[in-house]
């Protein structure tokens, strides 16, 4: 694909095929598009895609076991405390820090950094051993098992092939991510809700399966699951703990970051994120919890700028 056009090759029955050129030429812009067609002789023409250096999937079943095998070991480890022998396990968060607030798995471990190239691994060895906010720094690549997740699956293939490069030999991800798991075994380990990256942004567990779900939130144990924990749903602003798990953008259009607000600082600081985008010169009106702001052109004519101060 470049500046001249579109140069595109795709493989399949030659019904289908024919099929999905016709589809394509009913938008103008392809309306002249050149097809061409050759017979295969050995099936599809391309080899089928492969992640040779992805982690073992785990089904929702078998991560639920992993889970509930490290809540033994762990309780085992307390009691027989200096004993360091046998496997350790690290289970590992590699989503965003706003999906992080509002929902995790218990016991989970997330590096504290905006993007994978900013963890570690991009430091000198002198600067590792200073850096905390890794939680993959300093353990033993050979004895330890890591569990990564995210909320569908994809980030975790691209994540274990960098930790594969870097010498980490026991990788599994959550197959089908958070979702699938949510929708598969309940909310059992799982605390909070879960982000998703549409207009709801956050949705509890009980929508991915509403038994379980109802019967967790009834018993209302000592696992996690009850949304309220003081692990997660804090104030991005004042630090107070939130009871809705939803985010807003701040209302600094040049900002827009997406961030958790308790109601009074909403109020207080008019939609934004702090109190130096209260100053900006392009804000947004405050808008009700569960709106979501429009682009900027719905609302520069209006008399927006930062108040004088």
């Amino acid at each position: 694909m470049n500046e001249q056009g579109i140069n595109a090759q795709y493989s399949g029955p030659h019904k289908d095929a024919i099929a999905y050129a016709d589809w394509l030429r009913k938008d103008h812009r392809f309306h002249d598009l050149l097809v061409q067609t050759s017979p295969s002789l050995c099936g599809h023409a391309f080899p089928r895609l492969k992640l040779r250096m992805r982690a073992t999937p785990l089904t929702p079943s078998e991560w639920r076991e992993r889970l509930e095998a490290r809540k033994c070991l762990d309780a085992s480890l307390s009691e027989a405390a200096g004993d360091t022998s046998g496997k350790k396990l690290l289970l590992l968060d590699v989503r965003n820090d706003y999906e992080w607030d509002i929902g995790h798995f218990q016991g989970a471990q997330r590096p504290n950094v905006d993007c994978f190239r900013s963890t570690s691994f991009g430091l000198s060895e002198s600067e590792q051993e200073m850096d905390s906010s890794d939680p993959l720094n300093g353990i033993d690549k050979e004895n330890t098992d890591i569990l990564m997740y995210c909320t569908g699956g994809i980030r975790c293939d691209m994540y274990s092939t960098i930790l594969r490069k870097k010498g980490f030999r026991n990788l599994y991800t959550l197959k089908g991510g958070v979702s699938n798991y949510l929708k598969e075994e309940g909310s059992a380990g799982w605390v909070g809700n879960l982000f998703v990256f549409d207009g709801r942004l956050s949705l509890p567990p009980v929508t991915f399966k509403p038994v379980a779900g109802a019967a967790a939130a009834a018993a209302d144990d000592d696992e996690g699951r009850n949304r309220s924990s003081s692990e997660l749903g804090r104030c991005y602003a004042c630090g107070s703990e939130v009871v809705e798990l939803r985010h807003r953008n701040c209302a600094n259009i040049d900002c827009n970051r997406l961030y958790l607000c308790c109601r009074r600082c909403v109020g207080e600081l008019r939609g934004c994120c702090c109190q130096i985008c209260t100053a900006a010169p392009r804000l947004r009106p405050l808008l009700p919890p569960h709106q979501r702001y429009q682009k900027w052109h719905h609302y520069r004519h209006l008399d927006l700028g930062a108040p004088s101060s």
